[in-house]
């Protein structure tokens, strides 16, 4: 019994490491197409507010492959598409680290 326990664990040790090393060394999300980008970029300035939330919705999917792309759109003299573009920015850009306030006792 003994032998058949380490056999198990050694078996679920190389389960575990090839689960590991797959997570690790699979792509992080799908790879951006420019073309379908910008007709997402381009659903952000338009006037239905539908076509805008679906825009809205296709940019947060690619997540931080979009952030370029926004980063663009944010400086575009269309206000709309500025505006939307610097919020999405916003909501894309990970958390900065807070800043630790040290008070020292007198």
């Amino acid at each position: 019994m003994p032998k058949l326990n380490a056999v198990l664990m050694t078996v679920l040790a190389v389960a575990v490491i090839a689960a590991t090393g797959f997570l690790v060394l699979r792509p992080s999300g799908p790879a951006a197409d420019p073309q379908q980008t910008q007709k997402l970029i381009r659903k952000l300035a338009d006037t239905d507010s539908d076509v805008k939330r679906e825009g809205e919705e296709g940019l947060r999917r690619m997540g931080p492959a979009a952030m370029g792309p926004l980063k663009e759109a944010s400086n575009s003299a269309d206000r709309v598409l500025a505006g939307r573009a610097a919020k999405l920015l916003l909501e894309l850009q990970p958390p900065a680290p807070a800043e630790r306030t040290s008070t020292s006792a007198n």
